[in-house]
Order: C-alpha cells, then structure tokens, then sequence
C-alpha cells in the first residue's frame, strides 16, 4: 500500500470503563504455557457500508471504542501485563514448575491496556476483497494474496510476540480501519495464551453486542451477556496432580497419543536455523539446572523439509453445502472396513478431500515417507465435567494423523476421513487429563512443538461452527462481508470457516507458490461439484 492510501489517525491505549480497583495475579493453565510461543490469535472482519454503519461518521468510532471499553469490563486481565511466573508465585504449589508458565498481572495502575489503533484508507472495500456474491460465483477460488492482511492489523508488538519481550507492552491490539466507500474493517489480535479462536470470537460477540445497544438496539445488553469465565485453574485441576510426582500410567497414556514432540532446544538437529535459538532464551532454565534434570523423550524436528524462504501463495477456496455433502457421501461409502464404527463428519471429510489434494501437489504418490496433516483440537468439551464455552484462554492442544506419502496421496476419501474422526475419538477425557499431567512436570512448556510445516506437514484450524460471520457490530443484521482468521503465510497452513448458516465452507489454503498452482489445476479439486 502506498503511504498516501494509509493515514494512521490515532494509537492510545484503553482499558475497562469501570476498572478494578485491585490487583490480581492470576497463573495462566498449562495449557495456555504450552502455546505462549504461538504467532497471535486473531482475525479481522469487514463490513459494508450500512444506513447505520458509515465509516467516514466520526461517531462510529467512537461508539466502537466505549463498547470495547464496556467489554474490557468483562475481560479486565486483556488489559493486564503478561509475565512470566516467579519461584516465589508457586511456592506451597502441587506442581512446583515455574520457568515458561506465564501470569496476567491486571487492575493496578501499571497495565499497558489494550492498544487501539484507528486508519484511514483511501480505498474502496471493493478493492480489497471480493463481494459474497463474487466468492459464489467467478471468485469461487480466490487468489488471496493481494489481500492486506497486515495492513489490517495493528502494527503493535504483542507481549511474548519474543519470549524474552513483555514488559509494559500490551496482550491484546484492535485496529478500526475506515475505507472511502464508508466500509470498515475490525480486527483484533491477542497474545496466543491468553486466547484461541474460541475465546475470542466469544470476545468478538460480547464486543459486538455492547457496540449495538450503543446504535440503538433495544433492551439492556447487560441482561444478555454472557461473562467470560476466566479461572485457568479450573482446566489444571483435571491434571490431577499429586505431591508424590508425575504418575507413570498417565505419562504413558498422554506419551502413547498421536501427537509430535519436536525439540526447539535440539541445536544439533539438521538444518536447524539460527533463529530458533533466541526464541528459546527466555523459558530455558539455567545450564545448571538442565544438568541436574532428565529431558522427557523427544525428537528432532524436521527442519530440511521446510524452506522458510520459498514463496508461497495463499488461496481462499468456497466449497457449497452440496458439494461437502457429495464429500461426507463419498467417504461415508468409501469408509474402510476397520473404521466403519466411526462417524465421518461434513469436516473430516473436507479436510480428507483438501489433505489429498495437497499430497498429490506436492507429488507424493510414490512417495514412502511419512507425511503428516496436524490439528488444533479445543478442550473444553473434552474434559469432565466439560469447560463452558465462554472459558477464556487457550485450552488446546495438536494432535497429528500419520501416512505415507503415496498413501496420503492415492486413498479413497473415506480411508482418510476415518483416519482423521479415528485419531480424534482418541482424545477421551482420561487421554486429555493425562496429557494435562504429563504437561504439567515439562522442564518448560515451550520446549516441545507439536505440530510443523513445509513439504510432509499441513497444519488444520478449524473455526467451524464458531459463527465468526455472524459478529454484528452495528445492529444491521446482516454478516460481515469477509472475515480471515489471521494465520501465518508459510506453507501448509489450512483453516476452515463456515459462512452464516449457508452451510458453506471457506477454507483458507497457504502452500508453497508451485505446489499451490499444481493443486489449482488439478481436476480433483471440483470431483464432488463446485
């Protein structure tokens, strides 16, 4: 973008309209410690020109900034100072592990706040993505890379964007961005640990429903909130812990899962890149104390299958509801005897017929080695009794489904869909509490990564049924004109959203710039209609 297009009108930092008057301390779970090295969570959302939603009304903004206010009433620690956690903060603790466990620090005078930015930008919404009726249409498959994800974005550095940076910078960045057509944009961005897509999407609707009572909706919103339930404690509490130390049957269990433990601490691993060490300073105990303990099993990651510096492209693929309902027919009859007691979803199945896709882009059909797609899976639902919804943090973990290459590459939809539905029944609540407890004795929760990118890994988010087209702001009762669910553009990335109750998936698909072509060309991409 040009420096004329884009005119940064202000940057202030806000907090809760009616703060706490009271310091608190609050420990992040071990799960939320687990993803601190995660890139942000976040997503932006964009929005047509409305009778009641005009940009270049100064009001709009204004309005925006005091909802988001009210809502940091709710959220006050999105507010608060993230640090890591002291010996002296765990003492009289079950589990004594304090190096790499982050805490929020909120409601005292010293809390960098939330920053605000707020952007001109002198184009038409038009021009920087596609309407939905293009997206159904002749923008089905759409070449996303022109679309100004960062522009979007606040440009604020994030605590624990580096591990070792935190101090007086702010968790959570908000940027309004008005376009000349009177559109808008919204997006926000959050310190991984103190959020996964759940959290703030759920952030996204609590926002949206205090800015609408502020545009004239009607009733009290304070009767229809729903709070925030913010106790990490609450998710530790299934680790089960006991003075007596880690309990060998649930490291074997959490250990026997399909999940990767590659070791950002292996220097020695091939190919491993100068950059990686820096990001490991800030949660590695002292040398002397690495010589005193045992390192849990690990292995290398695999650093000569990614080439960080290949260009890659990123693409937005609209598959229509009857097109994932031909997929889930298609696997459901194709499901391998083995797996027939699994029930394969309208997701697995995409994700199976987008996996195979990619394999056979990245010409693997006669490839023996061993290729893998990751998953992000939430938890609240996973442990008894279940998390609500509205639990703020990170409770998730990745998990990974294994084939060889010419496998991943040549089998029926079916066998790959019940792979994927097989792998995450494996996730039972006893699997999770023990992964938990396992977790929980780490010598540092960033040590161990479990997923990877490049040429052998796709990396899957899904936000379906999250309803992140259905975040209204400004009472107009229709959805946003496109939402992104901000992810890194490095190769293998794959995040899945659903479209407003159309029953349609968008999926976002990053790879590498050739590959990325090949799968486009490709007459298997629309085998079940388009």
């Amino acid at each position: 973008m040009t420096e004329s297009a884009y005119q940064v009108e202000d940057t202030k930092r806000v907090f809760p309209l009616n703060g706490s008057k009271q310091t608190t301390t609050t420990k992040l779970s071990i799960l939320d410690a687990s993803v601190a090295r995660f890139a942000p969570c976040g997503a932006i959302w964009l929005y047509d020109r409305a009778e009641s939603a005009d940009s270049r009304d100064p009001g709009i903004f204004k309005r925006l900034e005091k909802s988001l206010r009210q809502t940091l009433d709710d959220y006050p620690h999105f507010a608060g100072q993230l640090r890591w956690a002291s010996k002296e903060l765990v003492e009289g603790d079950v589990n004594p592990r304090y190096i790499g466990r982050p805490v929020v620090i909120y409601g005292g005078p010293e809390d960098p706040g939330v920053e605000l930015v707020i952007v001109r930008d002198n184009r038409e919404l038009s021009d920087v993505v596609p309407s939905q009726d293009e997206r159904l249409t002749t923008k089905q498959v759409w070449n996303a890379t022109t679309f100004p994800q960062n522009d979007l974005l606040a440009k604020t550095k994030l605590a624990f964007s580096s591990l070792t940076e935190f101090e007086g910078l702010p968790a959570v960045a908000v940027q309004l961005t008005g376009f000349k057509c009177g559109g808008f944009a919204i997006s926000i961005k959050l310190t991984h640990c103190l959020s996964d897509a759940m959290c703030l999407i759920q952030f996204a609707h609590a926002w949206a429903a205090q800015s609408r009572y502020l545009f004239g909706g009607n009733g009290s919103v304070t009767e229809k909130r729903q709070i925030p339930l913010f106790d990490p404690s609450q998710l530790d509490q299934h680790a089960h812990l006991t003075p007596t130390g880690p309990d060998p049957e649930k490291v074997r269990i959490a250990r026997a899962l399909p999940m990767h433990r590659y070791d950002w601490w292996a220097k020695d691993a091939p190919g491993y890149p100068p950059w990686a060490e820096a990001s490991t300073l800030g949660t590695k105990p002292p040398p002397e104390e690495l010589a005193r303990v045992e390192l849990s099993p690990s292995s290398f990651p695999p650093w000569p299958t990614w080439d960080t510096a290949a260009a890659v492209e990123p693409v937005q693929i609209r598959f229509k509801a009857e097109t994932i309902s031909a997929m889930k027919k298609a696997a459901e009859n194709s499901l391998p005897e083995s797996l027939s007691g699994h029930r394969v979803s309208r997701l697995d199945a995409t994700l199976a017929h987008i996996w195979i896709l990619i394999n056979r882009a990245r010409r693997l059909e006669d490839s023996k080695e061993q290729v893998y797609i990751d998953f992000t899976l939430g938890v609240r639902n996973r442990v008894t009794p279940p998390l609500p919804d509205s639990f703020a943090g990170s409770p998730i973990l990745l998990c990974y489904v294994a084939k060889s290459g010419s496998e991943a590459a040549t089998s029926p939809i079916g066998s790959i869909a019940g792979s994927i539905r097989q792998t995450m029944s494996l996730f039972t609540p006893d699997a999770v509490s023990a992964y938990i407890h396992d977790a929980a004795y780490e010598v540092s929760p960033q040590r161990l990564w479990q997923s990877f990118l490049g040429s052998k890994h796709t990396l899957v988010t899904s936000w379906v049924r999250a309803q992140a087209y259905e975040v209204d702001f400004c009472g107009t009762h229709r959805p946003a004109r496109y939402v992104q669910g901000v992810m890194p553009r490095m190769d293998g990335i794959v995040q899945v959203m659903d479209i407003a109750g159309t029953g349609d998936f968008d999926i976002s698909v990053c790879l590498e710039k050739e590959t990325m072509q090949r799968l486009l060309r490709d007459p298997m991409l629309k085998a079940y209609g388009f």
